[in-house]
């Protein structure tokens, strides 16, 4: 009871609303007193309170009028007090809306949202991140969360370019510390980013990026986490700090600029395939179980007759190894392997399988084992 005292204690405007209530409870209590055998109809607590809520606004209705000199004495005390706390009270409520909007543009209040994209840190790649996952189909409309250690202006720049709107929210701090990412709500987030300063030298960036990673898994274990890692080597760091995916900009440069070696029309193969334009072309669906039992030359074939899509990989998502995965229940040794886990109430959880992808997989390939299917989306 102290705590919750103690809290409204130190709102603003919490001392004139106190005041009032305490104002209108002893109003209430002397109206009843002094005039209750003066009124024509019957004065209770109620018609009091109702009387001391009407005179401390400047009401006047009039159904209930004070006759003895006690009762206006109180009833002139009663309009006086209602100038003065109401004018105070109104004040300090528009003062309370004018800081928390002052606080959310700064971004220092919590958000309050969910299936959200949370961007964690920013720098010159994140415009076009957001401007891609935003065409993706499934993305359109999902709320954006920034958390970065920026100037206002410079977020509502972003938003504005980006035509995020209402659905965009800003977070400002260092994302290493707790308490920021608290803010950002990142265990309702559907999917997550960092990316890595670059104003301090690389190795100091992938450092923080680590430490956000780690931050980040203590609040939110099971979002999907992508980073962005200046240095290669960064990645494996990241990697164990529990991101789901690492991407090192040197390897992707490395590897683009050997693609283009094979031919000069390679660049616009790439370039097709990564465009944004129409959505991008590289699309993922989940295999049902009639093309899981038919093979891989069938899925094809299927897939080009009824939409014209072109399936060129197969992939497994990632997902925890449990022990029920590896032990044979029916035999009596696994089963009480089992039954000892559960009763020592530990979590049965081996290790996370990673995701894997093949691409083209042969007839031989046996498809029962892998959950979706990457195709080439159509060009309208």
């Amino acid at each position: 009871m102290r705590k919750i005292w103690t809290r409204w204690i130190d709102k603003p405007f919490a001392l004139p609303l106190t005041l009032m209530g305490f104002i209108l409870a002893v109003s209430a209590v002397g109206f009843v007193y002094y005039e209750s055998l003066t009124q024509q109809e019957p004065v209770g607590f109620f018609e009091g309170l109702w009387w001391a809520v009407v005179t401390l606004f400047t009401v006047g209705y009039g159904d209930f009028a004070p006759k003895t000199v006690p009762g206006r004495i109180l009833g002139m005390g009663v309009m006086a007090a209602g100038i003065g706390l109401v004018s105070t009270i109104t004040g300090s409520l528009a003062s309370a809306m004018v800081e928390r909007r002052l606080k959310k543009r700064r971004g220092l209040l919590p958000v309050i949202v969910e299936g959200h994209i949370l961007i964690l840190g920013w720098n010159g790649h994140g415009s076009l991140l957001l401007e891609r996952l935003r065409n993706m189909p499934g993305f359109t409309r999902l709320p954006v969360v920034i958390a970065a250690d920026m100037e206002p202006a410079q977020y509502e720049e972003v938003s504005e370019n980006l035509g995020l709107g209402s659905d965009s929210y800003f977070v400002r701090g260092s994302t290493v510390h707790k308490a920021v990412q608290e803010r950002a709500n990142p265990s309702k987030a559907k999917v997550a980013y960092i990316l890595p300063r670059e104003d301090i030298p690389p190795e100091e960036a992938d450092s923080l990026s680590v430490l956000t990673a780690l931050t980040f898994r203590s609040l939110a274990p099971q979002v999907t986490l992508y980073a962005e890692a200046l240095h290669d080597q960064s990645r494996e760091h990241l990697l164990r700090a529990g991101v789901t995916k690492a991407l090192g900009r040197e390897e992707l440069t490395g590897k683009a600029m050997a693609f283009l070696a094979a031919h000069p029309v390679m660049h616009d193969v790439l370039y097709a395939l990564l465009s944004s334009k129409d959505n991008g072309m590289l699309r993922y669906r989940t295999l049902s179980a009639e093309e899981k039992s038919h093979g891989w030359p069938a899925v094809i074939r299927t897939s080009l007759e009824k939409t014209g899509q072109l399936p060129f990989a197969v992939c497994r998502l990632p997902r925890e190894l449990k022990l029920s995965d590896v032990l044979d229940t029916s035999q009596a040794l696994d089963s009480y392997i089992m039954e000892l886990f559960q009763a020592a109430g530990k979590d049965a959880a081996l290790a996370s399988q990673s995701p894997q992808v093949v691409l083209n997989p042969g007839p031989e390939v046996d498809l029962a084992t892998f959950d979706g299917v990457i195709f080439l989306g159509r060009t309208p």
